[in-house]
C-alpha cells in the first residue's frame, strides 16, 4: 500500500494536514518532500474562522472542561493564582519596586 498525504511540521512531529486512513499503533514508512508554499493543496483544509468549525472546537473544549473534577479544577484556580503573584512580584523586584 502507498499513500501520499500532506502534513506540516511543528517543530515536534508531523500533522496530517487532513484525515488519514491509517491503522493506529502500526509502523509505517514516511519519505519526505518538500512542498514549496505556492504548491501547496489546502483545498480539504477548513476555513480560517469557520463558524461552524469554531463551534464544534467550542463544543468539545466545554465538554472536556465539564469532565474535570471540582477537586481539580479548584487546585487548578489555586496554583493559577499563585503563578499570576509570583509573576507580579517578579515584575515588580525587576522594575525596582518591591
Amino acid at each position: 500500500m502507498t499513500k501520499t498525504i500532506q502534513a506540516i511540521f511543528d517543530g515536534e512531529a508531523l500533522r496530517p494536514t487532513s484525515p488519514v486512513d491509517l491503522e493506529p499503533n502500526t509502523s509505517y514508512r514516511i519519505s519526505i518532500e518538500l512542498v514549496p508554499a505556492d504548491a501547496r493543496d489546502d483545498s480539504d483544509a477548513p476555513e480560517a474562522g469557520d463558524p461552524n468549525e469554531v463551534a464544534a472546537w467550542a463544543a468539545e473544549i466545554e465538554a472536556a472542561a465539564q469532565a474535570i473534577p471540582e477537586e481539580d479544577h479548584a487546585r487548578f484556580l489555586e496554583a493559577l493564582s499563585e503563578q499570576k503573584h509570583a509573576s507580579k512580584e517578579q515584575v515588580r523586584r525587576q522594575m525596582g519596586l518591591a
